[in-house]
């Protein structure tokens, strides 16, 4: 299992998770393909979902509820 801080690494192709992992034998895995062994696209998904780093230096005081 990889990690690092807050940041998750996929046991299967090695991109970082920025979602709900897929765990088996405590290895962590960015999605099903990567769990059963074949070639994923989950990095062209990651400017989709925020990075650990970014929501951390949000200032949420800001927001209006």
């Amino acid at each position: 299992m990889a990690r690092y801080e807050d940041t998750l690494w996929c046991d299967g192709c090695g991109v970082e998770i920025q979602w709900v992992p897929i765990e088996k034998s405590q290895l962590l895995f960015c999605c099903r393909k990567c769990l059963i062994g074949e070639i994923c696209d989950c990095e062209d998904f990651q400017d989709e979902y925020p990075s650990n780093k970014s929501t951390q230096d949000y200032d949420y005081s800001q927001s209006v509820a």
